[in-house]
């Protein structure tokens, strides 16, 4: 999900294609894109137009899980979709990158058990799908109190679900269990159109997060599970100072690290940075990377050791000319011409810029919730 661009809706003659659109304005939850996202995704994996509300809320949840729990992004303090989200990963007892049929099962489990996060999320079933719609009945639901909106859009999409000029997105059907239909002339847009109306989601949802976590990111890359991480040029790169120095260092742990016995760790955790930028990745001991995890190292403990091997290493890469694609990360951060700067550039000049760049990021990580103060313990 990088480079996410505006989407506008497809355009339709016989479907108030505005409404749909208008359910994405002035939105202070995240509630309505993860609904609309989970039945894009219903409609792609099943191609049927009734969906059970709990399944679709399971999916809702199962979604935000990465965003919430791996990521840690915030979705504001007034947003109960993303407040359950954290509290299901408190409770669920699964890993942080589980798969989202098990996250799903997780939620109908509280559900069924009725516990307090089980009645958080029939809650969600009691407004979501309901206020959704409210957009396609804005006149009719001018000055009726909040109690009574639920059973009047119910009724209202009942009657038009048929209407030639104007059909609702989907009216409520009870079979085994309370689900939602959508309308046959919408199934068939949103079935022509879902790349575009998943991206037109999705730009509003990116656009709803950056509001809520300004310093972090890489939004758009924290949507959903991580993708494998590609470390074959960070490996190189530190294969190459092993090969001039004949050894390396462990940061954390002191230890020596030879050719094929070492891990590579970034220091700003990846989940944080999402990408593996060569200036944030060292080398490491297995054990001690373990360890580390996700946590953010104790700046004040580490920093002048990874600053050091960092400064040693691009010094002792920048004299192989044909690696310079190797150092293409260090000449975008530190903002020189070319390699031959780092060779003239002294010790406290690299560790001031280093600093500059990965001390403000650690404290926004730090404010998210990540662990902090990591401190390695051999013990």
């Amino acid at each position: 999900m990088v480079g996410l661009r505006m989407y506008s809706l497809p355009y339709s003659s016989h479907l108030p294609v505005s409404a749909l659109a208008a359910s994405f304005n002035d939105v202070t939850n995240s509630y309505k894109f993860y609904w609309f996202l989970s039945i894009l995704e219903k409609i792609k994996d099943e191609q049927r137009r009734t969906l059970p509300i709990l399944d679709l809320l399971a999916h809702m949840l199962a979604m935000v899980w990465y965003p919430t729990n791996y990521f840690r992004l915030s979705f504001g303090k007034q947003d109960r979709l993303g407040g359950i989200a954290v509290l299901l990963g408190k409770r669920a007892g699964l890993p942080m990158n589980a798969a989202a049929d098990l996250i799903a099962e997780a939620v109908l489990r509280h559900v069924s058990s009725d516990d307090d996060l089980g009645k958080s999320i029939l809650n969600l079933a009691r407004y979501v799908p309901y206020r959704f719609l409210r957009p396609f009945f804005a006149q009719d639901l001018r000055g009726i109190r909040d109690t009574e909106v639920n059973s009047r859009i119910m009724g209202l999409a009942f009657s038009v679900f048929h209407d030639p000029v104007s059909p609702c997105l989907y009216r409520f059907v009870k079979l085994q269990q309370l689900c939602i239909e959508i309308q046959p002339l919408w199934f068939d847009y949103l079935q022509q159109n879902l790349s575009i109306l998943r991206g037109f989601c999705l730009w509003h949802l990116v656009q709803y997060l950056q509001k809520n976590n300004p310093n972090v990111p890489n939004i758009a890359g924290k949507l959903f599970e991580p993708q494998e991480r590609d470390l074959r040029q960070a490996r190189e790169f530190w294969n190459i100072v092993l090969e001039q120095k004949g050894w390396l260092e462990c940061i954390y742990s002191g230890s020596e690290l030879e050719r094929g016995q070492f891990t590579l760790d970034h220091f700003i955790p990846w989940s944080f940075v999402t990408h593996d930028a060569l200036w944030n990745i060292v080398p490491a001991s297995r054990s001690a990377n373990s360890s580390k995890s996700d946590n953010l190292p104790k700046i004040e403990h580490y920093f002048d050791a990874f600053s050091s091997a960092q400064f040693e290493a691009v010094k002792i890469v920048s004299e192989r000319r044909s690696f310079a694609r190797l150092l293409e990360d260090h000449v975008l951060l530190f903002k020189v011409a070319s390699q031959d700067d780092f060779l003239l550039m002294d010790p406290e000049s690299f560790r001031k810029t280093l600093f500059n760049s990965i001390a403000p990021q650690i404290q926004i990580a730090r404010n998210m919730g990540f662990p902090s103060e990591w401190v390695y313990n051999n013990k």
